[in-house]
């Protein structure tokens, strides 16, 4: 399927989409709506042809729905008609979410977003469980989201934000010894060096975890109760040698009968 992705952040709204090199954006911030992020992203992709939308959206959502408006945009975000609106069938799933779907293969994975607030997320053994980490202390007296964040980088400086990063990789991994730590985020860049176990991404990864919202794509994350579940579609060549073995075991079932 042709998809666009709309990554919303606290700085930029970041769009994407099938058959188009790199990435477009506008800037979000604290006053943005629903209404003017659908009116920002029609006027920068007026020239892009798409048949489906997957929103990453920055909070809460649950069953497929924006379940509480965000702290760092405006409001007018859970009643939103976004597929009226676009026109076009709409996916919603946690920004950070979007981005741990990317990067997922198997097993458990755990993703940090560091961007203007802080984002999490769990996949375990193909299950999608979106984290709300923002308010978890780090130390006795500051939160991750004091810590971790951007106004954090600029007021602390990239020294001890890194050792506030480090920080929470360290309990992070305590809590969900995940196979696999990925960290994304536009502040990623500024991490020198890369917390050990973690691997570091970009913004652009998220466009996979957008494909992956809708059929066609290497692996489908369906709805699943309150959150996602991932399917697999089994490659063609293994999924012959799948009917090849049922058809033996028939026939000797047969041959023992007769």
């Amino acid at each position: 399927m042709k998809v666009l992705m709309i990554d919303v952040g606290g700085t930029n709204v970041k769009l994407m989409a099938s058959g188009h090199e790199g990435f477009r954006r506008f800037p979000s911030g604290r006053g943005l709506t629903a209404a003017k992020m659908v009116q920002g992203v029609q006027e920068h992709t007026a020239d892009w042809d798409y048949e489906a939308v997957s929103l990453g959206f920055p909070g809460l959502v649950k069953h497929g729905k924006i379940a509480r408006d965000p702290l760092n945009l405006s409001g007018g975000w859970m009643n939103h008609d976004f597929e009226k609106a676009f026109g076009k069938p709409v996916r919603i799933i946690n920004d950070a979410a979007m981005q741990a779907l990317a990067n997922y293969d198997s097993g458990r994975l755990l993703f940090l977003g560091l961007g203007t607030s802080v984002g999490a997320t769990l996949i375990a053994d193909d299950v999608v469980v979106p984290l709300e980490i923002g308010i978890m202390p780090l130390s006795k007296s500051e939160l991750f989201m004091d810590r971790l964040s951007k106004k954090a980088l600029n007021s602390y400086g990239k020294r001890r934000w890194q050792k506030a990063v480090n920080r929470a990789v360290f309990l992070l991994k305590d809590i969900f010894w995940p196979d696999h730590f990925q960290l994304g985020g536009g502040n990623t860049k500024h991490l020198d060096p890369i917390p050990d176990g973690c691997v570091a991404g970009t913004n652009q990864d998220a466009f996979r975890g957008a494909l992956r919202l809708w059929p066609g794509a290497d692996m489908l994350a369906e709805p699943h109760a309150t959150t996602l579940r991932i399917v697999r579609t089994p490659a063609p060549e293994k999924e012959d040698e799948g009917k090849k073995a049922k058809g033996k075991e028939k026939e000797k079932q047969k041959d023992k009968e007769k």
